[in-house]
């Protein structure tokens, strides 16, 4: 079956855009996720065993302050340690590897010394200092 070019390309950009914005919405559907296996996990497995071996009886919004503590707790290792470590992995790999990126900014770096030259002939010549 043959699609005319026109279709099928309307029919790419629908599929890019819902693949586009899935990929945002996914964030929150791991949300979802996770309340509910925490949910499940809570009332099958962790209640239970908590209150027959630790003798403790964990309320579900102790449970869910407890989750809580523990992702921001996550979250702020992840920004001390994790973020810069990638970064610094990133910018490493990046001049290791002769990037576009790092050809590109001695392209711009090499033009900023040619027009602070000129600059300062101009700024010479009109006698700025």
């Amino acid at each position: 079956m043959h699609i005319p070019q026109a279709k099928a390309k309307g029919i790419l950009l629908r599929w890019g855009q819902f693949r586009f914005m899935y990929n945002y919405a996914i964030v929150y559907i791991g949300m979802i996720q996770m309340l509910l296996i925490a949910a499940v996990a809570y009332n099958t497995t962790l209640k239970p065993w908590i209150a027959q071996y630790l003798g403790w009886d964990i309320t579900l919004w102790q449970y869910a302050i407890i989750l809580v503590a523990v992702v921001i707790a996550g979250m702020v290792l992840e920004f001390a340690l994790g973020v810069p470590a990638i970064i610094a992995v990133s910018n490493e790999q990046m001049y290791k590897h002769n990037s576009p990126i790092k050809t590109d900014f001695a392209e711009v770096k090499q033009k900023q010394r040619e027009i602070e030259g000129k600059l300062d002939k101009i700024m010479e010549h009109l006698k700025i200092e």
